[in-house]
């Protein structure tokens, strides 16, 4: 397996890897549009000094992502990260793939300050697996999300 960086010429890849989530998840009900997508890929991870990602590649074939940033708690001078989304392919699970992401957004975390790591499992996309995962590498299961769907399919 290789990890590269997100970056402009790895678009197209990070763009596939979303759609295969999109297709997959819980997220299915929401549209997904290419260019917004693409929008938020450079403005919030390539673009951002704060942004991390990697995609994870099995010979050419694009197999994961983790993508995240680091930003000040709104109520404090520390440093948060937090994850935009987590995704391994269903033939690269039960690989190292998804640790080894795991671990990367990690070590970027601590190195630049985050005082904590927050990771969330909204795909639903094997959620006791992914949150037994978290836990086996030392995360707390802290709260729950909530969803409401408002205005799909208007």
């Amino acid at each position: 397996m290789q990890y590269e960086p997100f970056s402009i010429d790895s678009l197209r890849d990070i763009l596939k890897l979303g759609i295969a989530m999109q297709e997959e998840s819980d997220y299915v009900a929401v549209p997904f549009d290419i260019e917004q997508s693409a929008r938020s890929i450079v403005s919030m991870v390539i673009d951002n000094p704060n942004g991390f990602g990697v995609l994870a590649y099995d010979g050419d074939k694009p197999v994961g992502m983790i993508a995240g940033s680091v930003s000040p708690y709104f109520f404090s001078k520390g440093k948060l990260a937090s994850d935009f989304v987590w995704y391994v392919l269903p033939e690269a699970r039960g690989s190292r793939t998804s640790v080894k992401l795991l671990k990367m957004f990690t070590d970027y975390a601590t190195g630049v300050g985050a005082t904590e790591l927050y990771m969330g499992v909204t795909t639903n996309v094997g959620a006791a697996r992914t949150g037994a995962l978290l836990e086996r590498m030392g995360f707390q299961h802290v709260g729950g999300n909530y969803r409401k769907r408002l205005n799909v399919g208007s």
